[in-house]
């Protein structure tokens, strides 16, 4: 199996590129009946084929935490928590602080494991940069398909981009969480041992 998946890993690598950039832009518009076993079919996904290619078995855990982001979008759809805002707060901001956290720790947890499988020695710290730059990069990436969902994809704008401040406001909001997450995993790692 593992010869087979590195024959077609560019495909495969492709498939997650494609797939998950798809999930992402319809994400806002799908029930939770879709996205969330959808977005958990793609992370299981995922999981096999890093354990397949590389011998790395991403726990549960990190998963879970990635899998509730998806809720979470899903919960400000269904209860008009990205209009209306909750318990007064911006839902939007809310969730762009909320999802980085939420995923740094499998992407700091990744890119570890995956430098010592090669044998690079980074620090622990130096690899959580890293990791948290990666996923902010991820979130310009997002903020790009929302501009172009906005764009290009309604007859009138506004639908997800909010005002001039929208695009700033999300990202400033995915680098707090991300520097969050990034703190969290780090001392998470160095408290189980997987530091360097």
């Amino acid at each position: 199996m593992e010869q087979l998946v590195k024959r077609f890993e560019p495909l495969i690598v492709l498939f997650f590129i494609v797939a998950g950039s798809f999930f992402l832009f319809r994400m806002a518009y799908l029930p939770g009946r879709i996205s969330l076993p959808v977005g958990a079919a793609l992370l299981l996904a995922f999981r096999a084929y890093i354990n397949t290619r590389y011998g790395l078995l991403i726990p549960y855990f990190l998963l879970a935490l990635c899998w509730i982001s998806v809720g979470l979008d899903w919960l400000g759809n269904i209860f008009g928590w990205y209009r209306n805002g909750l318990a007064g707060l911006a839902y939007d901001e809310l969730t762009h602080t909320a999802i980085p956290l939420l995923i740094v720790p499998c992407v700091v947890w990744l890119l570890n494991e995956g430098l010592t499988r090669f044998n690079y020695r980074l620090p622990l710290a130096l690899t959580t940069v890293f990791a948290v730059a990666l996923l902010f990069t991820v979130s310009g990436f997002y903020e790009v398909l929302e501009l172009w969902d906005d764009k290009y994809m309604h007859p009138t704008p506004g639908w997800r981009i909010h005002g001039a401040y929208d695009t700033p406001n999300d990202l400033q909001s995915d680098f707090i969480g991300s520097v969050l997450g990034g703190v969290l995993a780090y001392f998470w790692l160095r408290r189980t041992g997987t530091k360097r």
